[in-house]
């Protein structure tokens, strides 16, 4: 029949011209779908899904003979399983900009009215451009396109926002940022279902966050493992913040709400959460403090006269309300007093870290230095001259509220520790600051009935005796800093007072603290200044200066001599010294006068001196004439007020003991784990008691 004459070879379906072609820019086609909703047809730009299609060997790859917008329109070819819209039947077609697609042409050899079949599918080892086509886009038609590739026009803010199970950077590092035409830094091929996206970096972030597990066991101490919990995911928010502007993944996988990288924010908001669990231990403390208040007064209780007991008692009860009254106003300022810690931890650690990369200052070769954002080196050339070469790329720094106090990032594969390093300082920090409050409290509850009870004996109320005696003046005696001295405390506290304010880990001067012990001032602080980062070349006048006055034997010019080259406070230097130079002549009114400056000012210092050598060994009726001093204020002991437990749980033997989980975190992804709890005797070094 196709043989005869009769046979009309024309008609469609009797043959097929085949192509194949790539979709392009999608500004020459987007105006054909109406991405609303629409009440009526009428409302439809066009007719169905069509699309702009370049056609190899029947268009120029090349805008300048056919541009994309002239291009002929293409429709879609179903599948059967889709069906053609009758009956509610149909499927929408997934074809984007860059897509390379095959079809025939409805109108055979006229080529006009192209059909598109089908889509070859991308694979993952593809580069995609992230350029169109087009005059403006700058790339190249027939080439492997992203969708997100840019346009001919800017598209609408919803059109072509990368989503999170899209955005998949990590598949060729930082160089999908860097080199945006040669790295893919999207989602877009059939066979990398497994590739980690965005959405799967936020997921694992919520699925892998750190909760606390908190045990009904006050003998457990969940509270100071609670706080370092919330320390740790600070840290590693803050670090994810400085990472955001230099890496990509982590750029790509920040979640939302924190795009802002607000590090003030997050310091507040982890302040806060560390504050109910402060609130705990500051409990116990209040425990302690009452159990001190009650038995340190109890044997001058009993050897008052019958007559007073139910005045004293009364005035018991109100000096335990003036503790509870104190605690209650300590526990007010706890987020705020974490806050300004935990800032403070931060720049201490800012302080100590060493500049990575080192920049010199010198033309020798080798030298470096900063420039526009890039280390540059110094390359000398044969006469003598040179010139300054950039090297590599520095680290974007981050520029957001509260990041001036943020150290950088650990260099990679090295660890990274808490803001304090141990959150026994951060809980040592708060208590420390807290110290002569509680102390004084102790003072002003215990001097009304110390002074009633010399009534009942026929004393008279001294001024020693009397209420709102400090506790400085209660705890800083002969007896008290020579026993200090002689156990090392005061010197230890003054040492790590210096750390502290030199930015050095307290838990590494150990041979600096034992120099000074032993007398050996210049070694000592050669140590210290090795350890601080500061013995350097620009200083090297200053330091031989100090060395050489604490080889002659003057402190107070050796120690004053460093106080800049530290960054430390000029008083807290000048006390130091007016101290040692006390010990070193054996001059015991002076070193009172020197710990007592220092103790007035450095809780630390204070907590390495109260108590020692004053303790009441009991009931002495000489002494108690003497007013409050009898006392000796109130022997503070942090290590054993962070263990002290005051409650009855169980009445009768046979009552159910407390059970504990043996994890205290856990998070959604792995569930339960257990780390080793921070020290209360380390809390205590660490607030200097």
């Amino acid at each position: 029949m196709a043989d005869t004459g009769l046979f009309n070879p024309g008609f469609l379906g009797s043959g097929f011209t085949w192509w194949i072609g790539q979709i392009v820019d999608d500004t020459t086609w987007r105006e054909n779908l109406n991405p609303e909703k629409f009440e009526t047809t009428d409302e439809i730009p066009a007719w169905g899904y069509r699309y702009k299609v370049r056609i190899m060997g029947n268009h120029d790859a090349d805008e300048e003979s056919i541009p994309s917008e002239n291009l002929p329109w293409a429709g879609v070819m179903y599948p059967v399983t889709a069906g053609g819209g009758q009956g509610g039947s149909y499927q929408t077609p997934g074809l984007k900009q860059g897509n390379f697609v095959f079809g025939f042409f409805m109108d055979g050899q006229d080529a006009q009215v192209p059909i598109i079949m089908g889509v070859l599918g991308n694979n993952a080892k593809t580069k995609l451009e992230r350029r169109t086509g087009s005059e403006v886009g700058g790339g190249k038609n027939f080439t492997p396109q992203s969708f997100y590739a840019k346009n001919e026009e800017e598209e609408p803010e919803t059109q072509k926002k990368v989503a999170d199970h899209v955005l998949a950077p990590g598949q060729a590092g930082n160089g999908a940022y860097a080199s945006p035409s040669k790295e893919n830094v999207t989602k877009e091929c059939l066979d990398a279902q497994h590739l980690t996206t965005s959405a799967d970096d936020k997921k694992d972030e919520v699925l892998n966050e750190k909760h606390c597990l908190s045990c009904p066991d006050p003998n457990r101490q969940s509270d100071m493992k609670n706080i370092q919990t919330v320390t740790e995911n600070l840290t590693q928010t803050t670090e994810k913040f400085q990472r955001a502007l230099n890496d990509a993944k982590a750029a790509g996988s920040l979640p939302i709400v924190k795009l802002n990288k607000d590090v003030s924010v997050e310091i507040d908001k982890a302040s806060k959460e560390c504050s109910k669990y402060m609130k705990g231990i500051m409990n116990q403390v209040q425990q302690k403090t009452t159990d001190e208040f009650n038995n340190q007064l109890q044997p001058m209780v009993n050897l008052a006269v019958p007559s007073y007991k139910n005045k004293i008692l009364k005035e018991k009860v109100d000096g335990l309300e003036k503790i509870a009254c104190a605690f209650n106003g300590i526990n007010a300022g706890l987020a705020g007093m974490i806050g300004a810690a935990l800032m403070n931890a931060f720049k201490k650690k800012k302080k100590a870290a060493r500049t990575t990369p080192p920049v010199g200052i010198g033309t020798a070769l080798g030298s470096t230095r900063a420039n526009n954002g890039m280390l540059e080196t110094f390359i000398p050339g044969p006469n003598g001259n040179g010139e300054w070469t950039a090297t590599e790329e520095l680290p974007k720094a981050l520029d957001t509220p509260g990041s001036d106090v943020l150290p950088p990032l650990p260099n990679d594969g090295y660890y990274s520790t808490d803001p304090l390093c141990s959150t026994e300082e951060l809980i040592g920090e708060v208590l420390g600051s807290n110290i002569n409050t509680i102390m004084g409290a102790y003072d002003a509850a215990a001097a009304p009935v110390i002074n009633t009870i010399k009534q009942s004996l026929g004393g008279t109320v001294s001024e020693a005796g009397s209420e709102g005696t400090g506790s400085i003046n209660n705890a800083i005696n002969e007896n008290n800093v020579l026993a200090a001295l002689s156990s090392g405390d005061l010197v230890g506290s003054m040492s790590s007072t210096m750390a502290e304010q030199a930015g050095v880990t307290s838990n590494i001067i150990g041979p600096v603290t034992n120099a000074f012990i032993q007398g050996n001032f210049e070694n000592g602080m050669r140590n210290f200044l090795d350890l601080a980062g500061v013995n350097t070349n620009a200083n090297s006048s200053a330091i031989s200066n100090a060395l050489t006055a604490l080889r002659n034997g003057d402190m107070l010019g050796g120690f004053s001599a460093v106080s800049g080259i530290l960054g430390v406070d000029g008083t807290l230097m000048q006390g130091i010294g007016g101290a040692f130079d006390a010990i070193k002549t054996g001059d015991t009114a002076a070193l009172l006068g020197a710990a007592g400056g220092l103790a007035a000012m450095y809780p630390s210092i204070l907590n390495a001196i109260a108590g020692k050598g004053a303790a009441l060994a009991g009931p002495d009726l000489g002494n108690l004439l003497g007013g409050l001093g009898a006392s000796g204020g109130m022997a503070f002991d942090i290590a054993s007020s962070l263990s002290f437990v005051q409650s009855i749980t169980q009445l009768y033997d046979c009552d159910p003991q407390t059970q504990c989980s043996p994890n205290d975190v856990h998070t959604m992804q792995s569930g339960g784990s257990s780390a080793d709890s921070p020290s209360g005797a380390e809390v205590a070094k660490n607030a200097g008691g």
